[in-house]
């Protein structure tokens, strides 16, 4: 393949989404931000700058195959790799297969996975990483809204007159978006930033206000807003007559608890939520952003709904007074979920539950009626104990790292190391996962390979290559297209991925992603405008956005053990299969690190940079402990580290609605090293 000296595509860490332009030169490759992206403005952050230097390391340079997992892999060509995967698929019955993908597959990759597993195959048994972190999320936007989808843009951050960040730290996890609320900080100095955490992170020491709630009081101090609104007169009662239902059951809940007497509970003080009331009450224009400290819950969904409440009781849902905004994870977590890769969807947001979805695919695809099953498949962690129980028999897993990523590590290796289960890894590191399966498929990377991604404002992009991956390496899509000619399935031979493309964006025609006019080699596009639901009509069946009472249920600290908390570092990304191999991007941060009050801590005897070991039932940990600001009996850990993965800690905890794990908290126990 010939390359340009000048690229266009995409960044493939966070959810920003930045677009990039990538030269080419005999001194390797300078990555700088694409000023004509309209999405992301030229402006993107250290990572992808510095990810080129690590392209070529630690790469998968051939399939590797063993029968038996404890046994060394051995090199295989890729038509027997291709051969022994569908031989082992076709020798199992439907409900012995699972799939597991990931949110920074490319949107035509996640789509053709979707094809072949839901519409060819015929199991929803697939789930995706975005499980992990957005799932709350899709579920509260169905709730309320009537479909998935971000409501506002980035455009919003550029003349609100206050945001709320709520759950998240995009200093760190999404820093082209805190720069830009920064920028407007300095244009406009009356901005207000407020942030809602348990810990004085990066983004709360730039912030006007850090509010310190305990972990688990969300769902609290949301109705206790919304009540305090309502008993002042400050709702907008004639917008939630006129689009909006469920209210007075909602206001029932939000009134159950005095206003002081809730802000107590949430370890918050009563000039904090004064402060707030006197936000939502004014007349600004008021933005919320949030992410996993809302998403990664037991009670996630409630906690979004609950801020999503505040915005609907106030009239807050438009381009003068403000909105929500959920911030995505990962890459393409968006256009994964618009191709359809969770357990109960299928792709332009439609779901297996369905029967005129499932008729619209089956058609699409050519296959008889009745091909697509209209059971929801399993969720990631269900299918761990279908492992352990040997109804799973094979999983495949694409382009993400399980064996750090889910809740209660050692049962998920337990089950991943089973005897009884063939794996298969599609992924372009030998990451910790990879080190564990029978079958080893190389993929090309970032860089090598193209498509399209859609970021947290539903801004779609090109990605394009700009560099050769490894000789025996192949792209996503060949694997799955290979795999399904080999299974004798039509219908999966494609030219080049603008053909897939194609194909996918016939299913998202007059749906609220409808992307269908879009030309794939210059597609740059915001689905839905700038914001949805601007004429007031939502996609719920009445036309209307729906309130939901919230359940409160704080997780208050007591004396005995602390809450962990877990998150990203500044420069590391997931779990360091890549980044982890730029020194730039390691420095300062070679080592996880425990996260401490200095009062707290030296109440246990344990100085700043001595060695602390955290415990619960699941396990123990060491960490040299470092001190911060965090809300009291709060500690913080970073994951991703494969020296002292903090998800041993954490316990299979779902949420009832979501099914997302509440990877975000733990109890444990801190004493000094010994």
């Amino acid at each position: 393949m010939i390359f340009n000296n000048i690229t266009s595509t995409g960044c493939p860490f966070c959810g920003t989404g930045c677009a990039l332009s990538v030269e080419r030169s005999e001194n390797g490759y300078k990555v700088k931000g694409d000023k004509t992206n309209p999405s992301t403005r030229g402006d993107l952050c250290f990572k992808p700058i510095q990810m080129a230097k690590a392209l070529d390391t630690n790469r998968l340079n051939a399939p590797l195959y063993r029968l038996d997992k404890t046994k060394p892999f051995q090199e295989i060509s890729w038509d027997e790799a291709i051969t022994i995967l569908a031989q082992k698929i076709s020798e199992l019955p439907k409900e012995a297969l699972y799939f597991y993908l990931s949110g920074q597959l490319l949107s035509e990759e996640s789509y053709l996975f979707t094809k072949l597993i839901k519409g060819y195959l015929g199991t929803n048994n697939v789930d995706a990483n975005s499980r992990l972190c957005m799932a709350s999320a899709v579920v509260a936007h169905k709730m309320a809204f009537g479909s998935d989808g971000p409501v506002s843009s980035y455009s919003d951050i550029d003349d609100a007159e206050v945001i709320i960040i709520s759950g998240s730290n995009p200093a760190w996890a999404h820093p082209i978006i805190f720069r830009r609320i920064l920028a407007r900080k300095k244009s406009h100095p009356d901005t207000q930033i407020i942030v809602i955490d348990p810990i004085y992170t990066e983004t709360a020491e730039k912030s006007d206000r850090w509010i310190g709630l305990s972990s688990g009081s969300d769902t609290m101090l949301y109705n206790a807003l919304m009540g305090e609104l309502y008993r002042r007169g400050k709702c907008d009662l004639a917008f939630i007559d006129r689009a909006t239902e469920g209210f007075e059951l909602s206001l029932a809940e939000a009134l159950s608890v005095p206003f002081a007497d809730a802000l107590k509970s949430c370890g918050i003080t009563l000039e904090d939520g004064e402060y707030l009331i006197e936000q939502f009450a004014s007349s600004k224009k008021i933005l919320g952003l949030w992410c996993q400290g809302l998403n990664q819950a037991v009670d996630g969904v409630m906690r979004n709904l609950g801020f999503i409440n505040l915005f609907l009781a106030t009239g807050r849902l438009n381009a003068a007074k403000g909105s929500p905004l959920s911030l995505t994870g990962q890459p393409n977590a968006m256009g994964g979920r618009e191709a359809g890769y969770l357990s109960n969807a299928l792709p332009g947001y439609r779901d297996v539950r369905n029967l005129p979805d499932r008729e619209m695919c089956e058609k699409q695809w050519n296959l008889e009626k009745g091909s697509i099953d209209s059971t929801v498949g399993m969720t990631i962690t269900d299918a761990i104990d279908a492992i352990m129980d040997q109804q799973i028999q094979l999983l495949w897993v694409a382009c993400t790292n399980p064996l750090l990523t889910l809740p209660d590590l050692q049962k998920t290796e337990h089950a991943l190391k089973h005897p009884s289960l063939f794996m298969v890894v599609q992924d372009c590191t030998m990451s910790q996962t990879a080190s564990l399966a029978n079958l080893v498929l190389p993929t090309l990377s970032w860089g090598e390979k193209e498509g399209s991604m859609t970021n947290s404002e539903r801004f779609i992009k090109r990605v394009r290559p700009f560099k050769s991956g490894p000789e025996e390496a192949k792209c996503d899509s060949d694997i799955i297209c290979g795999v399904a000619q080999k299974l004798g399935f039509e219908g999966f031979e494609y030219t080049n991925t603008e053909a897939i493309y194609n194909e996918y964006k016939a299913l998202t025609e007059a749906r609220l992603c409808d992307q269908s006019t879009q030309e794939y080699e210059s597609l740059s596009y915001q689905w839905g405008g700038e914001r949805l639901y601007a004429d007031e009509h939502f996609a719920t069946h009445s036309g209307k956005a729906q309130f939901h009472p919230i359940v409160s249920a704080a997780d208050t600290p007591d004396s005995d053990t602390f809450i962990l908390i877990t998150g990203r570092t500044k420069k590391q990304w997931h779990t360091m299969t890549r980044t982890g191999y730029v020194a730039e991007l390691l420095k300062e941060e070679e080592m996880p690190y425990l996260l401490m009050n200095a009062s707290e801590a030296f109440a246990l005897g344990i100085q700043e940079n001595d060695v602390a070991v955290i415990t619960n039932a699941l396990g123990s940990l060491e960490f040299r402990v470092r001190f911060g600001r965090l809300a009291d009996g709060h500690v913080f850990v970073p994951f991703g580290y494969p020296s002292a993965p903090v998800n041993i800690l954490v316990p299979v905890r779902n949420d009832p609605f979501s099914f997302q794990s509440a990877l975000k908290s733990s109890r444990v126990t801190v004493k000094a090293k010994a």
